[in-house]
């Protein structure tokens, strides 16, 4: 499961020569630049809430009406659905090249990549695997694949071939797509068992035995639609994509994600209550840089929502402070989705103002919660002018559950409509009850957007599943104006002398230190309590602080069992591919 973060594509090495080979990908179809007017008014209404968020099962409820969710609607039908409305604006654009798409062209290539995926000859239950990096073609893949009726399995381009063996078996792949610099390591991975599709191929030939993506594409292919072919695609049960979960706990699991997952979960944030897009008319276009990693459910969600609204993404291959600053004062940019580090870095980096957000309408944030003190020190930086959306979700719910603009800082939002959440108590004297408001528990989820289940995994299922319930893992509370509030992870608890603390606690505790730049904290044995908090410090560049000095700053705010036992002070926090803390890898150290 991931929690809505992110740590970007770091260049390893050979960073040089990686940067200008993704710097000359596909030589295809594009269309260069064209300057815009953008509005800065939202058109939308904010309907009414209903003041009944809990009934008498103790379930809460979206304080919106629920709306009609298709069943039948595959998701590339979704996303092109007004795709004639605004077929001549450019689409996506490559950051590091200025490479770019208009819808019409997006819309007849990934037609084209349909026919010649029917044509590759994938078994029945074949996935098509994508080890790529955020680049314009991937729109092309996607919506190709879910035209032609086959799952797309996204694969972390990071990952060593060890690892893609693992998701390439897992997900019955019969092809994979991917790019020169990883190319490698797919290869091994891959050990000939199945064809590759070279993307940045161009006008040369890939490496041997490969298939050039611009032959799959070119004018000589018939798009699908129009070859009479039928796909039968069941939306209600076909699954679409199949990311993998973190596997933090044991290996990645494949999650199910069908097109009515997705759907729902697009038309859910399409409320007018949550939605922070408009769609393209006349001179007017919303302008977002696609910076999460679209392997990444929360990614593939905004790229999605994007081109169904005729936005203009700014995809980034390869995430650095300097590429992003340069999208900044490159593109009237009205829309932001990130993690808290990227707000970190806005915030502290001095060269990133308020001229840079100064066409920003709303900004979106998730992954991990965003502590009181950064978002206070962002607003105070950058005015609020803007509103400022927090979200939680996983990726087995597609993977929003809860948004909402400008709510209380412990808020990451309200129930999105159509969905259900129940919290069942973990403490002795209210062990599996379902709990009221203001009472914190496990936080099950049931709406349209939750999970078919695990790939090949029943017993996983099972686990995590329970009448359509989706057991997230986590720990919270609904308030009385029915905001979520996460307290923490079920199994990242630190039980000191039979107690329960929150390691999120200590950490928003903690951020509000003046010295701390950033900061973890894990539970670690103890003879005599049983566990102890453990903090591990980075703190900020040129000053001074000491093991004592922490320690007394906690001890002044919380009770004596929630005190810090143990201070570390390293240089950086391990984080996974989406930013989630890697608390095991601290556990040990």
């Amino acid at each position: 499961m991931f929690r809505l973060c992110l740590s970007r594509f770091k260049v390893q090495n050979s960073s040089k020569n990686n940067i200008k080979i993704f710097a000359n990908y596909v030589n295809c179809i594009g269309e260069n630049l064209n300057k815009k007017k953008y509005s800065t008014q939202l058109k939308h209404k904010i309907p009414e809430r209903n003041q009944n968020i809990i009934d008498n099962d103790n379930i809460f409820h979206s304080p919106w009406q629920d709306i009609d969710i298709p069943d039948d609607v595959p998701l590339h039908d979704y996303v092109w659905k007004n795709v004639d409305k605004w077929w001549q604006k450019t689409a996506v654009v490559c950051s590091m090249t200025g490479r770019s798409y208009n819808y019409g062209q997006l819309r007849v290539l990934s037609g084209r990549f349909a026919t010649s995926l029917k044509k590759l000859n994938l078994k029945p239950g074949n996935s098509l695997a994508a080890v790529l990096p955020n680049v314009p073609e991937f729109v092309i893949i996607a919506m190709g694949a879910s035209e032609a009726g086959i799952p797309l399995t996204l694969i972390n381009p990071l990952y060593t071939a060890r690892e893609m063996n693992h998701q390439l078996e897992n997900s019955d792949a019969g092809a994979v797509v991917t790019v020169s610099m990883r190319y490698q390591i797919v290869a091994d991975a891959v050990n000939g068992k199945y064809p590759i599709i070279h993307l940045d191929a161009g006008n040369c030939n890939g490496p041997t035995g490969t298939i050039n993506f611009k032959d799959l594409v070119d004018d000589s292919v018939v798009e699908l639609e129009k070859t009479g072919e039928k796909i039968n695609i069941n939306a209600a049960n076909d699954s679409v994509i199949l990311p993998y979960s973190s596997g933090t706990t044991g290996l990645p699991k494949g999650v199910e994600l069908t097109h009515k997952n997705l759907v729902g979960n697009l038309t859910q944030i399409n409320h007018p209550a949550f939605h922070l897009l408009e769609p393209a008319i006349g001179e007017f276009q919303d302008v977002n840089p696609i910076i999460l990693p679209i392997f990444h459910s929360y990614g593939f969600s905004i790229l999605c929502m994007g081109l169904s609204f005729g936005c203009k993404l700014i995809c980034m291959p390869i995430f650095t402070p300097d590429s992003f600053l340069e999208i900044c004062e490159k593109y009237p940019l009205t829309g932001l989705s990130v993690v808290p580090p990227i707000i970190q870095l806005m915030t502290l980096d001095p060269r990133f103002t308020k001229k840079h957000l100064k066409n920003l309408q709303a900004i979106v944030t998730g992954a991990t919660s965003l502590n009181k003190e950064l978002a206070d020190k962002f607003l105070d930086k950058f005015g609020n002018s803007f509103a400022l959306i927090k979200g939680y979700g996983l990726t087995e719910t597609s993977p929003t559950i809860t948004s909402g603009m400008n709510r209380p800082d412990d808020s990451v939002g309200l129930l999105l409509p159509n969905t259900k959440i129940k919290i069942i108590g973990q403490a002795h004297d209210n062990a599996g009850q379902s709990l009221g408001i203001n009472q914190v528990g496990e936080i099950l989820v049931k709406g349209p957007q939750v999970m078919k289940g695990y790939f090949k995994n029943p017993q996983g299922t099972l686990d995590t599943m329970q009448d359509d319930w989706l057991k997230t893992g986590d720990l919270g509370k609904i308030t009385n104006d029915g905001d979520l509030q996460i307290a923490g992870r079920l199994k990242e608890l630190i039980k000191v002398k039979g107690l329960q603390v929150s390691p999120i606690e200590l950490e928003d505790l903690l951020h509000g230190h003046d010295k701390v730049a950033d900061v973890a904290v894990v539970g670690v044995p103890h003879e005599r309590f049983g566990e102890i908090p453990k903090a591990f410090i980075v703190a900020k560049q040129g000053v001074q602080i000491t093991e004592d000095e922490i320690k007394n700053y906690v001890a002044k705010q919380v009770v004596d069992y929630k005190q810090l036992g143990q201070v570390v002070f390293i240089d950086k926090i391990p984080k996974s591919a989406v930013g989630k803390i890697l608390r095991k890898q601290l556990e040990n150290m």
